[in-house]
């Protein structure tokens, strides 16, 4: 019955990634912010951690910016890796709803940064996300979606999604099974922090009664 569960979420991750990854090509639409503004952004990616000051722009710039960087970029472009890890984590911090899509897109490439950063967005794609890489066979991977997970914040109300209740029971399931027979064990003591969060996310959407079916 847990295998089963395991498949199913994993198929739905799948379907989503597969649903969703077309519909990148249009995410930014609506993005001329100018290369002025995007050079800036990015040489503030190459800047010392104590002087990076992304509140100088809009959420619409920052996205626009991390988005032009994670998809349209030379990869031999000057510190790449190091500017694209950094637009992951910066793109999950914007309030632009498109920012869920490219996160889940960038887990193949940057797993630890995508994961961990999904934590910000409490939307049933985001927790399917996760709980798809509960098994992943990467440990870091493991690590974040554990991570992601217990780190989860509460949805404002406007935010709740159908299927918010169902997600949070797939993804309990699936981290009480895991949690078991994690072979690494501060990564098993990460997935029953997570479980306990989950709980707690849980038990609020029920008090709300929001985010049934």
């Amino acid at each position: 019955m847990r295998r089963t569960l395991f498949t199913i979420i994993t198929i739905t991750f799948m379907f989503l990634v597969a649903l969703t990854s077309p519909l990148l090509a249009q995410d930014n639409a609506g993005c001329n912010i100018g290369d002025d503004v995007l050079q800036d952004i990015r040489r503030m990616f190459t800047a010392e951690d104590n002087g990076k000051f992304f509140e100088l722009w809009s959420d619409h710039e920052l996205y626009c910016a991390c988005y032009e960087i994670l998809y349209n970029e030379p990869e031999d472009a000057w510190l790449h890796d190091r500017v694209a890890v950094g637009a992951v984590v910066i793109i999950s911090q914007t309030s632009d709803p498109r920012a869920v899509d490219v996160l889940i897109d960038q887990i193949d490439k940057y797993p630890a940064q995508a994961l961990y950063n999904l934590s910000r967005c409490p939307t049933v794609a985001s927790l399917s996300a996760l709980t798809a890489n509960v098994r992943n066979e990467d440990v870091e991977a493991r690590e974040n979606a554990a991570e992601g997970m217990r780190n989860m914040r509460v949805p404002l109300d406007s935010e709740i999604e159908d299927g918010w209740v169902d997600a949070l029971k797939a993804a309990m399931d699936e981290v009480s099974v895991w949690m078991l027979i994690e072979p690494e064990p501060d990564v098993a003591e990460y997935f029953l922090d997570a479980h306990t969060n989950l709980a707690n996310l849980l038990e609020r959407a029920a008090e709300g009664n929001s985010g049934v079916n």
